[in-house]
Protein backbone atom coordinates (compact mmCIF):
# COMPACT_ATOMS: atom_id res chain seq x y z
CA UNK A 1 0.00 0.00 0.00
CA UNK A 2 1.42 3.49 -0.81
CA UNK A 3 1.81 5.91 1.95
CA UNK A 4 0.64 9.09 0.75
CA UNK A 5 2.81 12.32 1.40
CA UNK A 6 0.52 14.08 3.98
CA UNK A 7 2.41 17.36 2.76
CA UNK A 8 0.53 17.06 -0.33
CA UNK A 9 -3.06 17.88 -1.01
CA UNK A 10 -5.11 14.78 -1.01
CA UNK A 11 -6.64 13.25 -4.54
CA UNK A 12 -10.50 13.96 -5.00
CA UNK A 13 -11.07 14.83 -1.74
CA UNK A 14 -9.62 12.06 0.16
CA UNK A 15 -8.01 12.68 3.76
CA UNK A 16 -4.45 11.57 3.64
CA UNK A 17 -4.86 9.38 6.81
CA UNK A 18 -7.29 8.20 9.40
CA UNK A 19 -9.83 6.60 6.82
CA UNK A 20 -10.27 3.35 8.81
CA UNK A 21 -12.74 1.78 5.67
CA UNK A 22 -14.42 3.06 2.98
CA UNK A 23 -17.45 0.99 0.92
CA UNK A 24 -18.58 1.99 -2.11
CA UNK A 25 -22.20 0.54 -2.51
CA UNK A 26 -23.44 0.27 -6.56
CA UNK A 27 -27.20 0.78 -7.63
CA UNK A 28 -28.61 -2.79 -6.72
CA UNK A 29 -27.38 -2.13 -2.57
CA UNK A 30 -24.14 -4.52 -2.96
CA UNK A 31 -21.14 -3.49 -0.85
CA UNK A 32 -17.47 -3.45 -2.53
CA UNK A 33 -14.43 -2.60 0.34
CA UNK A 34 -12.03 -0.54 -1.38
CA UNK A 35 -8.71 0.51 -0.10
CA UNK A 36 -8.71 3.72 2.15
CA UNK A 37 -6.21 5.25 0.03
CA UNK A 38 -7.87 4.85 -2.95
CA UNK A 39 -9.35 8.72 -3.96
CA UNK A 40 -12.57 9.16 -4.17
CA UNK A 41 -15.09 11.86 -5.23
CA UNK A 42 -17.75 12.05 -2.14
CA UNK A 43 -20.91 13.54 -3.77
CA UNK A 44 -20.46 11.92 -6.85
CA UNK A 45 -20.82 8.17 -6.34
CA UNK A 46 -21.30 7.07 -9.35
CA UNK A 47 -25.76 6.17 -8.95
CA UNK A 48 -24.59 4.37 -5.75
CA UNK A 49 -23.44 5.52 -2.96
CA UNK A 50 -20.21 5.54 -0.14
CA UNK A 51 -20.12 5.21 3.35
CA UNK A 52 -16.59 6.32 4.93
CA UNK A 53 -15.56 5.19 8.38
CA UNK A 54 -12.96 7.68 10.10
CA UNK A 55 -11.47 8.44 13.18
CA UNK A 56 -11.72 11.96 14.42
CA UNK A 57 -8.75 11.85 16.30
CA UNK A 58 -6.72 12.20 13.44
CA UNK A 59 -5.62 15.40 12.83
CA UNK A 60 -5.49 15.00 9.36
CA UNK A 61 -8.90 13.93 9.09
CA UNK A 62 -10.16 16.34 11.17
CA UNK A 63 -8.00 19.02 8.64
CA UNK A 64 -9.98 17.10 5.88
CA UNK A 65 -13.41 17.38 7.56
CA UNK A 66 -12.88 21.09 8.09
CA UNK A 67 -12.01 21.85 4.50
CA UNK A 68 -15.02 19.51 2.99
CA UNK A 69 -16.95 23.09 2.09
CA UNK A 70 -19.59 20.48 0.34
CA UNK A 71 -20.51 19.73 3.71
CA UNK A 72 -23.12 21.74 5.99
CA UNK A 73 -20.76 23.84 8.62
CA UNK A 74 -23.22 22.44 11.48
CA UNK A 75 -22.28 19.34 10.23
CA UNK A 76 -18.44 19.59 10.36
CA UNK A 77 -18.59 21.37 13.44
CA UNK A 78 -20.72 18.33 15.06
CA UNK A 79 -18.18 15.88 13.68
CA UNK A 80 -14.82 18.02 14.87
CA UNK A 81 -16.71 18.09 18.32
CA UNK A 82 -15.81 16.53 21.11
CA UNK A 83 -18.70 16.86 23.39
CA UNK A 84 -20.94 13.69 23.95
CA UNK A 85 -24.22 15.35 23.96
CA UNK A 86 -26.98 13.24 21.56
CA UNK A 87 -28.74 15.24 18.68
CA UNK A 88 -30.06 14.81 15.21
CA UNK A 89 -30.56 17.50 13.02
CA UNK A 90 -30.78 18.20 9.10
CA UNK A 91 -30.96 20.78 6.26
CA UNK A 92 -32.25 20.81 3.31
CA UNK A 93 -29.41 18.36 1.74
CA UNK A 94 -27.85 16.76 4.36
CA UNK A 95 -28.95 14.84 8.23
CA UNK A 96 -26.15 14.85 10.78
CA UNK A 97 -25.63 14.30 14.68
CA UNK A 98 -24.65 12.12 17.37
CA UNK A 99 -25.91 9.32 19.16
CA UNK A 100 -24.38 7.49 21.98
CA UNK A 101 -22.87 3.87 21.35
CA UNK A 102 -20.58 1.60 23.44
CA UNK A 103 -16.97 1.13 23.34
CA UNK A 104 -16.20 -2.21 21.40
CA UNK A 105 -14.26 -4.23 23.48
CA UNK A 106 -14.05 -7.66 24.15
CA UNK A 107 -11.81 -7.61 26.70
CA UNK A 108 -14.38 -5.12 28.73
CA UNK A 109 -17.81 -5.61 28.92
CA UNK A 110 -19.11 -2.55 31.04
CA UNK A 111 -20.77 -0.92 28.58
CA UNK A 112 -18.80 1.87 28.57
CA UNK A 113 -20.17 4.72 26.53
CA UNK A 114 -18.78 6.80 23.50
CA UNK A 115 -20.21 8.71 21.17
CA UNK A 116 -20.69 8.65 17.32
CA UNK A 117 -20.83 11.27 14.82
CA UNK A 118 -22.09 10.66 11.54
CA UNK A 119 -23.12 12.71 8.35
CA UNK A 120 -25.87 11.57 5.54
CA UNK A 121 -26.37 13.02 2.41
CA UNK A 122 -27.57 11.72 -0.97
CA UNK A 123 -25.27 9.46 -2.15
CA UNK A 124 -22.86 9.21 0.94
CA UNK A 125 -22.55 8.41 4.43
CA UNK A 126 -19.45 9.81 6.83
CA UNK A 127 -19.14 8.12 10.29
CA UNK A 128 -16.78 8.87 12.65
CA UNK A 129 -15.32 8.21 16.41
CA UNK A 130 -12.42 8.91 18.52
CA UNK A 131 -12.98 4.81 20.17
CA UNK A 132 -14.15 2.18 18.50
CA UNK A 133 -17.95 1.66 18.77
CA UNK A 134 -20.39 -1.39 18.79
CA UNK A 135 -22.72 -0.04 16.18
CA UNK A 136 -20.06 0.51 12.83
CA UNK A 137 -18.45 -2.75 14.17
CA UNK A 138 -21.39 -4.92 13.94
CA UNK A 139 -22.78 -3.17 10.66
CA UNK A 140 -19.62 -3.62 9.10
CA UNK A 141 -19.90 -7.33 10.01
CA UNK A 142 -22.98 -7.82 8.30
CA UNK A 143 -22.30 -5.74 5.09
CA UNK A 144 -19.15 -8.24 4.57
CA UNK A 145 -21.65 -11.35 5.20
CA UNK A 146 -23.21 -9.71 1.93
CA UNK A 147 -26.25 -7.86 3.60
CA UNK A 148 -27.82 -5.54 0.46
CA UNK A 149 -28.51 -1.68 1.55
CA UNK A 150 -30.74 0.51 -0.34
CA UNK A 151 -28.91 3.72 0.25
CA UNK A 152 -27.38 5.91 2.99
CA UNK A 153 -30.16 6.59 5.27
CA UNK A 154 -31.23 2.55 5.22
CA UNK A 155 -27.32 2.02 6.02
CA UNK A 156 -27.42 4.61 8.97
CA UNK A 157 -30.67 2.86 10.06
CA UNK A 158 -29.19 -0.56 10.21
CA UNK A 159 -26.53 0.42 11.95
CA UNK A 160 -28.58 2.02 14.43
CA UNK A 161 -30.77 -1.37 14.71
CA UNK A 162 -27.76 -3.36 14.80
CA UNK A 163 -27.15 -1.44 18.58
CA UNK A 164 -30.48 -2.10 19.27
CA UNK A 165 -30.07 -5.83 18.27
CA UNK A 166 -26.90 -5.79 20.56
CA UNK A 167 -29.20 -4.28 23.29
CA UNK A 168 -31.72 -6.56 22.94
CA UNK A 169 -29.20 -9.53 23.69
CA UNK A 170 -28.04 -8.14 26.37
CA UNK A 171 -31.46 -8.01 27.94
CA UNK A 172 -32.00 -11.24 27.41
CA UNK A 173 -28.61 -12.19 29.56
CA UNK A 174 -30.09 -9.60 32.34
CA UNK A 175 -33.60 -11.66 32.35
CA UNK A 176 -31.54 -15.36 32.49
CA UNK A 177 -29.70 -13.93 35.75
CA UNK A 178 -32.09 -12.06 37.12
CA UNK A 179 -34.22 -15.85 36.71
CA UNK A 180 -31.31 -17.79 38.45
CA UNK A 181 -31.03 -15.02 41.30
CA UNK A 182 -34.99 -15.97 41.52
CA UNK A 183 -35.15 -19.33 41.88
CA UNK A 184 -32.13 -18.95 44.26
CA UNK A 185 -34.02 -16.75 46.21
CA UNK A 186 -37.52 -18.25 45.96
CA UNK A 187 -35.49 -21.75 47.28
CA UNK A 188 -34.18 -19.94 50.45
CA UNK A 189 -30.73 -20.89 49.13
CA UNK A 190 -29.01 -17.00 49.52
CA UNK A 191 -25.16 -17.43 48.72
CA UNK A 192 -24.17 -14.18 46.84
CA UNK A 193 -27.28 -12.88 45.04
CA UNK A 194 -26.68 -9.58 46.38
CA UNK A 195 -23.38 -9.53 44.63
CA UNK A 196 -24.46 -10.68 41.62
CA UNK A 197 -27.20 -8.31 41.56
CA UNK A 198 -25.53 -5.60 41.47
CA UNK A 199 -24.30 -5.76 37.98
CA UNK A 200 -27.23 -6.28 36.81
CA UNK A 201 -28.78 -3.11 38.25
CA UNK A 202 -26.44 -1.21 37.00
CA UNK A 203 -26.29 -2.48 33.50
CA UNK A 204 -29.88 -1.90 32.98
CA UNK A 205 -29.86 1.95 34.30
CA UNK A 206 -26.51 2.34 31.67
CA UNK A 207 -28.93 1.14 29.21
CA UNK A 208 -32.05 2.84 30.09
CA UNK A 209 -29.58 6.00 30.08
CA UNK A 210 -28.61 4.86 26.03
CA UNK A 211 -32.02 4.09 25.21
CA UNK A 212 -33.44 7.67 26.68
CA UNK A 213 -30.42 9.40 24.40
CA UNK A 214 -31.96 7.65 21.60
CA UNK A 215 -35.27 8.19 22.74
CA UNK A 216 -34.96 11.75 22.53
CA UNK A 217 -33.50 13.11 19.47
CA UNK A 218 -35.72 10.53 17.51
CA UNK A 219 -38.47 11.75 19.07
CA UNK A 220 -37.91 15.25 17.94
CA UNK A 221 -36.63 14.74 14.95
CA UNK A 222 -39.84 12.57 13.75
CA UNK A 223 -41.77 15.25 14.88
CA UNK A 224 -40.28 18.04 12.95
CA UNK A 225 -38.46 17.04 9.65
CA UNK A 226 -40.38 15.76 6.70
CA UNK A 227 -39.65 19.02 3.83
CA UNK A 228 -37.58 16.99 1.49
CA UNK A 229 -36.77 13.36 0.67
CA UNK A 230 -33.87 13.47 2.34
CA UNK A 231 -36.02 14.07 5.59
CA UNK A 232 -38.85 12.41 4.76
CA UNK A 233 -37.12 8.91 4.36
CA UNK A 234 -34.76 10.25 7.41
CA UNK A 235 -37.87 10.64 9.17
CA UNK A 236 -39.91 7.47 8.50
CA UNK A 237 -36.27 5.62 9.75
CA UNK A 238 -36.72 7.51 12.89
CA UNK A 239 -40.16 6.58 13.77
CA UNK A 240 -39.52 2.70 13.26
CA UNK A 241 -36.37 3.13 15.49
CA UNK A 242 -38.34 4.74 18.11
CA UNK A 243 -41.05 2.05 18.31
CA UNK A 244 -38.12 -0.15 18.73
CA UNK A 245 -36.93 1.41 21.10
CA UNK A 246 -39.74 2.05 23.19
CA UNK A 247 -40.18 -1.62 23.19
CA UNK A 248 -36.64 -2.30 24.44
CA UNK A 249 -36.92 0.36 27.23
CA UNK A 250 -39.96 -0.92 28.60
CA UNK A 251 -38.35 -4.47 28.82
CA UNK A 252 -35.47 -2.45 30.73
CA UNK A 253 -38.25 -1.08 32.94
CA UNK A 254 -39.93 -4.36 33.78
CA UNK A 255 -35.80 -5.16 34.43
CA UNK A 256 -35.53 -2.61 36.75
CA UNK A 257 -38.76 -3.26 39.34
CA UNK A 258 -37.69 -7.25 39.14
CA UNK A 259 -34.30 -6.35 40.25
CA UNK A 260 -35.80 -3.83 42.80
CA UNK A 261 -38.59 -6.55 44.03
CA UNK A 262 -35.54 -9.25 44.14
CA UNK A 263 -33.23 -6.73 46.04
CA UNK A 264 -36.14 -6.17 48.42
CA UNK A 265 -37.04 -9.97 49.08
CA UNK A 266 -33.03 -10.62 49.73
CA UNK A 267 -32.69 -7.81 52.12
CA UNK A 268 -36.03 -9.45 53.91
CA UNK A 269 -34.36 -12.90 53.77
CA UNK A 270 -31.39 -11.92 55.09
CA UNK A 271 -32.98 -10.27 57.70
CA UNK A 272 -35.29 -13.22 58.88
CA UNK A 273 -32.08 -14.91 59.07
CA UNK A 274 -30.25 -12.51 61.01
CA UNK A 275 -33.39 -12.48 63.40
CA UNK A 276 -33.75 -16.12 63.27
CA UNK A 277 -29.53 -16.38 64.65
CA UNK A 278 -30.18 -13.59 67.06
CA UNK A 279 -33.37 -15.05 68.26
CA UNK A 280 -31.39 -18.85 68.74
CA UNK A 281 -28.56 -16.58 70.51
CA UNK A 282 -30.83 -14.98 72.65
CA UNK A 283 -32.10 -18.33 74.02
CA UNK A 284 -28.71 -19.40 74.56
CA UNK A 285 -27.74 -16.31 76.63
CA UNK A 286 -31.29 -16.63 78.35
CA UNK A 287 -30.64 -20.05 79.48
CA UNK A 288 -26.69 -19.75 80.58
CA UNK A 289 -26.83 -17.23 82.59
CA UNK A 290 -28.03 -18.61 85.59
CA UNK A 291 -25.38 -20.98 84.79
CA UNK A 292 -22.99 -18.47 84.78
CA UNK A 293 -24.01 -17.08 87.74
CA UNK A 294 -24.11 -20.30 89.68
CA UNK A 295 -20.52 -21.07 88.91
CA UNK A 296 -19.34 -17.09 89.42
CA UNK A 297 -20.40 -17.61 92.96
CA UNK A 298 -18.37 -20.25 93.56
CA UNK A 299 -15.71 -19.19 91.75
CA UNK A 300 -15.12 -16.10 94.26
CA UNK A 301 -12.15 -16.79 96.84
CA UNK A 302 -14.07 -15.68 99.99
CA UNK A 303 -14.07 -17.68 103.28
CA UNK A 304 -17.27 -19.75 104.29
CA UNK A 305 -17.97 -20.80 100.52
CA UNK A 306 -20.41 -23.46 100.82
CA UNK A 307 -19.94 -26.71 99.78
CA UNK A 308 -15.95 -25.53 100.54
CA UNK A 309 -15.84 -28.48 102.52
CA UNK A 310 -16.68 -32.30 102.09
CA UNK A 311 -16.83 -34.40 99.12
CA UNK A 312 -19.06 -34.00 95.97
CA UNK A 313 -19.05 -30.40 95.56
CA UNK A 314 -18.42 -30.22 92.43
CA UNK A 315 -20.97 -31.84 91.24
CA UNK A 316 -24.07 -30.38 93.31
CA UNK A 317 -22.34 -27.13 91.65
CA UNK A 318 -23.10 -28.52 88.31
CA UNK A 319 -26.30 -29.84 89.25
CA UNK A 320 -27.18 -26.42 90.47
CA UNK A 321 -26.27 -24.56 87.33
CA UNK A 322 -28.19 -27.12 85.75
CA UNK A 323 -31.59 -26.82 87.10
CA UNK A 324 -31.37 -23.00 86.69
CA UNK A 325 -30.71 -23.54 82.84
CA UNK A 326 -33.73 -26.26 83.15
CA UNK A 327 -35.91 -23.66 84.95
CA UNK A 328 -35.29 -20.73 82.38
CA UNK A 329 -36.32 -23.43 79.60
CA UNK A 330 -39.13 -24.23 81.36
CA UNK A 331 -40.36 -20.77 81.85
CA UNK A 332 -39.00 -20.05 78.34
CA UNK A 333 -41.74 -22.28 76.76
CA UNK A 334 -44.43 -21.31 79.26
CA UNK A 335 -43.59 -17.63 78.28
CA UNK A 336 -44.36 -18.71 74.46
CA UNK A 337 -41.26 -18.21 73.09
CA UNK A 338 -40.65 -21.45 71.19
CA UNK A 339 -43.85 -21.26 69.33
Amino acid sequence: MTVPNPNQPPPSGRPPTGVIWLYRFDPTGRAHARPVDEPFELFDPNDGFLWLHLDLVDRLVRDWIDKTSGLPAAARAVLLATDETALLECDEAAVWGVFIDTIQDPDDDTLRAAPMRFVLGDGFLISGRRHPVRSAALMRGRIDAGHLVGGPVALFELMIAQVLRAISETLRDLRLTADSIEDRVLDDRLHDEARRLAPLRRTAVRLRRQLAGFRGILRHFAEEHEDNEIQAGSRAAAERLFRRIEALDQEVLEIQDRARFLQDEIAAKIANNTNRHLYVLSILTAMLMPATLVTGIFGMNTSDLWLEQGGHGTMVAVAIAGGASAFVLYLLRRLGFFE
